[in-house]
């Protein structure tokens, strides 16, 4: 069984989901109404048609090459947690290994020293923003995302380092 958010997964032009399965678990998956024997019941929405479709189907070549580079996407996100969590109290949130580039760091040291700097929670947007590195949402220090999803193995380093010499500037330990 696969499901994907064609919308944010594939680009598509409109909110659609997809649905792929083996005839071995259609019967279980796609429970039949009673009243109305043609329509699957946990199936929302309307078909696909038009625009949405032909965006899916423009994108897909995309989603196969990034398909076959996720391995590396994956290692790459590994590697970074690796180094933030060097950084003292750095510790990534939910389910290990990480399999997704998308990771979710809970980072009190650096809550820490939003409570004393004066531009608060921004000090870490403003830290990383000279230094070139963009994305975290401003305000935040107790938990930040970042995502390394398209970055090379060099600017999933640049990040990494930018980290730990804020973490460094501020009195955290780095291991």
């Amino acid at each position: 069984v696969l499901v994907s958010s064609g919308h944010k997964s594939w680009a598509s032009s409109g909110p659609v989901g997809i649905l792929a399965l083996r005839s071995e678990v259609a019967e279980d998956v796609l429970v039949r109404s009673s009243r109305f024997p043609e329509k699957e019941l946990y199936l929302l929405g309307c078909p696909v048609l038009g625009v949405a479709l032909a965006t899916l189907m423009a994108s897909f070549p995309h989603v196969v090459e990034r398909v076959a580079r996720w391995p590396e996407e994956v290692r790459r996100a590994r590697w970074l947690v690796e180094q933030m969590e060097r950084i003292e109290g750095v510790r990534q949130l939910g389910a290990r290994p990480k399999e997704h580039t998308l990771i979710c760091f809970e980072t009190p040291g650096f809550y820490e020293v939003s409570k004393r700097h004066k531009r608060k929670g921004f000090f870490l947007y403003d830290e990383l923003k000279a230094r070139g590195i963009v994305g975290i949402q401003p305000g935040l220090t107790r938990r930040i995302k970042l995502n390394t999803y398209g970055l090379t193995d060099e600017e999933v380093g640049r990040v990494a380092s930018a980290f730990q010499e804020i973490a460094e500037k501020y009195g955290l330990e780095v291991h």
